[in-house]
């Protein structure tokens, strides 16, 4: 399973966690090392009112191209839903037999987009979800030298035609934001609502996004930045077969 979530954080399918803040359009997950490219997603991000958004989803799948942005969905280019998002599944759509799924979650107009592969397509992937080789930290970001994920993003981007979009600068934390986040960061993610999915999935990794977001974050959004962790991180504890209680509450997300 790839992700991504909250302030440009991304999951490959080999479980490597980075943070990369691009808002040009990238490959997300292609089938790009076989004879027949049966899938190819592109997404494209945007800061609106403060916070991080996808605001594009182009699906190519087996001949048939779905576009996906908050106020419109294109099949072939034609509009096949004049209604807003968020859309509640996407199953009620005629598209081919595919191995593929691409799951919208909304808040805030946004498509949160996580796609789950068979193991038929190992070692076929590329784009900001991985080679899915199996191996953390190989080959995507190691390329005869070691790759920062700033850089491993950046190869994985495609302008348009009359687009030449620029390069992400990475962001500067303030000075001891981590100690001022780190108590609700943990606190919440090792709650007895996640005791089932610490011993599954790593929780330091998800307590450090939380952190880094919340220090990039404007105080007027720190719930939303937040919640988008504790989200993810449930999500990837219920795939790797753990039981999730309710975290939410009136006071918090």
């Amino acid at each position: 399973v790839c992700s991504t979530w909250g302030n440009f954080h991304f999951k490959t399918f080999d479980g490597d966690i980075f943070y990369f803040p691009g808002v040009c359009n990238y490959i997300f997950a292609s089938n790009c090392k076989s004879s027949y490219e049966d899938f190819n997603i592109q997404i494209r991000r945007a800061m609106v009112e403060n916070a991080t958004v996808i605001t594009h989803v182009i699906m190519k799948l087996e001949g048939v191209v779905l576009e996906l942005t908050p106020s419109s969905v294109l099949l072939d280019d034609q509009l096949y839903v004049p209604t807003l998002f968020p859309v509640s599944s996407l199953s009620q759509y005629p598209f081919p037999s595919s191995d593929l799924t691409l799951l919208p979650s909304s808040g805030r107009a946004q498509v949160l987009p996580e796609v789950e592969l068979d193991k038929k397509y190992a070692n076929q992937t590329c784009g900001l979800c991985g080679d899915f080789n199996g191996i953390p930290v190989s080959n995507e970001f190691i390329s005869g030298s070691k790759l920062t994920p700033i850089q491993f993003g950046n190869r994985q981007k495609m302008d348009g035609p009359t687009e030449q979009c620029d390069d992400p600068i990475p962001p500067t934390s303030p000075m001891n934001c981590s100690r001022e986040f780190a108590s609700i960061c943990e606190t919440v993610l090792t709650s007895k609502a996640f005791t089932s999915c610490n011993m599954l999935v790593n929780v330091q990794d998800y307590i450090e996004t939380c952190i880094q977001d919340l220090c990039h974050c404007d105080s007027s959004m720190a719930d939303f930045c937040m919640c988008n962790t504790f989200a993810e991180y449930s999500r990837q504890c219920a795939h790797a077969g753990g039981q999730p209680l309710n975290w939410r509450t009136s006071d918090l997300c």
